[in-house]
């Protein structure tokens, strides 16, 4: 998850995603209940910045340890001071790894980049690799397999979701998506006049084989970029 704010008396008023409680304490108590609901103890909670902004160190202490789970902070603007150093309210705490800027991991076996930030591009995405940021509070579309975790998000629920959960709704896009595309290919390969997939190899500049190999296969293993990559050939578009 990204954005908690804990202590922060204006997000009770922003005007895009007003968080509709009566105190900064009420707000941080539904949170670190929602935390402490979805986390068990053993679990790796990934918090994508901003975790509190408040003054009072021993707070900031007290709200640390009220949630359940082995924390790691991705620093976000409200996490370092005027001079890009850790605040030291939460350089002190004790999170699972030190705080850092940006992290890679795995899950399942796929990839994930993590930031504050929202990237358009990022390491290993075009080899399929996730990537999760916040900071714009559910304001700022995703592009291909990355996404908002804001708990701002309608689909947060002011806390934290797993990894599965968030990537089996941007997998369910794309799946939609490559049926669409290959509709669209095989009207274009009619309007056309082509019948043989080995005919779309040197426009689309894939070998026979691996065009075989994608046109023939179930479509969830497909790479969705592959496919855009035929139609835009087919299209007399540039991939």
């Amino acid at each position: 998850m990204a954005d908690p704010h804990f202590a922060h008396e204006a997000a009770l008023h922003w005007e895009s995603t007003p968080r509709a409680f009566g105190s900064t304490e009420e707000m941080d108590k539904a949170i670190v209940d929602r935390v402490n609901e979805r986390v068990g103890e053993s679990d790796l909670l990934f918090i994508l910045g901003d975790f509190a902004v408040s003054s009072d160190p021993e707070y900031v202490a007290h709200v640390f340890n009220e949630l359940r789970g082995r924390k790691v902070l991705i620093l976000g603007n409200h996490d370092l001071d005027s001079k890009g150093r850790v605040k030291p309210a939460l350089a002190g705490l004790p999170w699972d790894v030190p705080p850092v800027h940006a992290m890679e991991t795995k899950d399942g076996g796929k990839r994930l980049y993590m930031s504050h930030y929202a990237h358009r591009v990022w390491p290993a995405g075009h080899h399929g690799a996730f990537h999760f940021y916040g900071h714009s509070h559910g304001n700022l579309p995703g592009v291909g397999r990355s996404r908002d975790v804001g708990i701002d998000c309608a689909d947060m629920g002011f806390g934290p979701r797993r990894f599965d959960e968030l990537t089996a709704e941007i997998l369910e896009l794309e799946d939609r998506e490559k049926h669409l595309i290959s509709n669209e290919i095989a009207v274009a390969m009619e309007d056309k006049g082509i019948e043989r997939w080995a005919a779309l190899a040197p426009l689309c500049r894939i070998s026979e084989g691996d065009l075989d190999r994608l046109l023939d296969s179930d479509i969830r293993s497909v790479d969705v970029r592959e496919l855009r990559a035929v139609l835009a050939a087919l299209q007399g578009v540039k991939a």
